[in-house]
């Protein structure tokens, strides 16, 4: 697309000679040359101070919210996330594949890069970038929609009443999948109620032939139902009435990979995963149930789910100091996750089980008992249990046996790393802004 009808399309104003873009940045730590910046306006930063950096990185292009002295060609919008909208809406318009939109609580990202990595088999696949699933970051990704594309997989993520239902207006998908709900984000959405009504919201279909896929195990799933437009229903799960249920999950730890069969139809096959984690069967499983809606044969895609390329930090494997197992899982954490990353190191049973946990966060006034819950499920599942942060020293524990509450990752790393051996498994994991990767880091080889 031309500058000119960017444009155009937003109601801008092009200062410079007109030239052909199609990728984007808002970002200049992270910009291209060629790209063209987009100077976005947050809370505690403004995209317009870094200009100059935007230049030196040779964009090509800037799009900006005021007049500036700039050698570059630049749009003046009213506002540039309008802007982004504003192209995204029209991308969309346009774009004549299909679009998958991804919601829940968990596993949102992993599902997206197992599907995408299984449609791209097929066919081209456009995707969200990285994690970015709000309300910059989707429209952000839809920038360089367009035909080449047969498929586009967007990510939706929500901490605040009513941003599902904007996404959706945006995104407009004719496939709708929903991961799980479980406590997360809870400051916005106040208790797990709220937040299956608002990740619903993605299943008000704007066309007739809209498909529901849903998890058959979660509780919600009966109120999904009710709730969506969609003309077909699609269920996954371990639930033995699931369309596409899952058998026989595996883990081999070793080879870092997980087994499991899928009963469709009264078929069943035989599948593998890269990665370690029960769970990812079911992201697995939502996948497998996408293609068969597009009409893409199960048995030409086998591969794919073999080596699926997972995000980075969600229950990765690496050696640690002296030859032991390290999973690090240190992306984000809330409740249902943590518990199920406990539950696959507890399942090691030939392994010494050390646990270092980071705060959770964004729980709101559940954050203190959510806590202590974990603290008393992951004690009497490892050996050793370590806790960094301060939601953890609210904690009545009067048996502190192999427990410890850390006040640095200083000292973190300092006391579990005399307790590594050879047959020692360790899982780090925490929230983010609780930086438990610099621990997973020091703990790599």
């Amino acid at each position: 697309m031309e500058l000119k009808d960017l444009a155009l399309l937003s109601n801008g104003v092009l200062h410079g000679d007109s030239a052909i873009v199609s990728e984007y940045s808002i970002d200049t730590r992270s910009l291209k040359e060629g790209e063209v910046y987009i100077a976005i306006k947050g809370k505690n930063f403004d995209g317009h101070d870094f200009l100059d950096e935007a230049e030196k990185n040779k964009a090509k292009a800037l799009i900006v919210s005021r007049e500036v002295n700039s050698k570059l060609p630049f749009i003046v919008v009213k506002d540039t996330l309008d802007f982004m909208q504003a192209i995204a809406l029209h991308n969309r318009s346009v774009f004549k594949g299909n679009v998958i939109g991804i919601t829940g609580t968990n596993g949102k990202t992993t599902s997206k890069q197992i599907l995408s990595n299984l449609l791209s088999y097929s066919h081209e696949t456009h995707k969200t970038v990285g994690n970015k699933n709000n309300h910059i970051g989707v429209p952000f990704s839809m920038l360089n929609m367009d035909n080449r594309y047969k498929s586009s997989v967007i990510e939706m993520g929500t901490s605040q009443l009513g941003e599902i239902k904007n996404l959706t207006s945006l995104v407009k998908p004719e496939i709708a999948a929903i991961t799980n709900v479980s406590a997360g984000h809870l400051e916005g959405l106040k208790d797990t109620d709220s937040i299956a009504n608002e990740k619903g919201d993605i299943l008000n279909f704007y066309g007739s032939e809209g498909v529901a896929v849903l998890p058959r195990d979660s509780g919600f799933f009966n109120y999904w139902c009710d709730k969506t437009n969609a003309k077909k229903i699609v269920s996954f799960g371990f639930h033995k009435d699931s369309e596409f249920k899952v058998i026989s999950p595996t883990i081999d730890i070793e080879n870092n990979l997980t087994s499991f069969q899928l009963e469709h139809r009264g078929l069943i096959e035989e599948f593998s995963i890269n990665g370690v984690g029960i769970h990812n069967t079911l992201n697995a499983a939502m996948g497998l149930a996408i293609c068969t809606v597009l009409g893409i044969e199960i048995s030409k895609i086998k591969k794919a789910l073999h080596n699926v390329d997972f995000p980075e930090r969600r229950l990765s494997i690496h050696q640690s100091l002296t030859n032991s197992i390290l999973i690090d899982d240190s992306y984000n954490s809330n409740p249902e996750s943590l518990k199920k990353s406990i539950d696959l190191i507890a399942s090691m049973t030939n392994y010494k089980k050390i646990c270092l946990l980071g705060e959770m966060k964004e729980l709101g006034n559940d954050s203190g008992p959510l806590h202590s819950d974990i603290y008393q499920y992951a004690k009497n599942k490892v050996d050793y249990l370590f806790c960094l942060g301060e939601e953890w020293r609210g904690i009545n524990d009067t048996y502190k046996k192999n427990t410890r509450l850390c006040s640095s990752h200083e000292e973190l790393y300092e006391s579990v790393q005399q307790l590594i051996d050879q047959n020692t498994v360790i899982l780090v994991k925490g929230s983010r802004s609780t930086r438990m990767d610099i621990i997973a880091d020091k703990l790599k080889i």
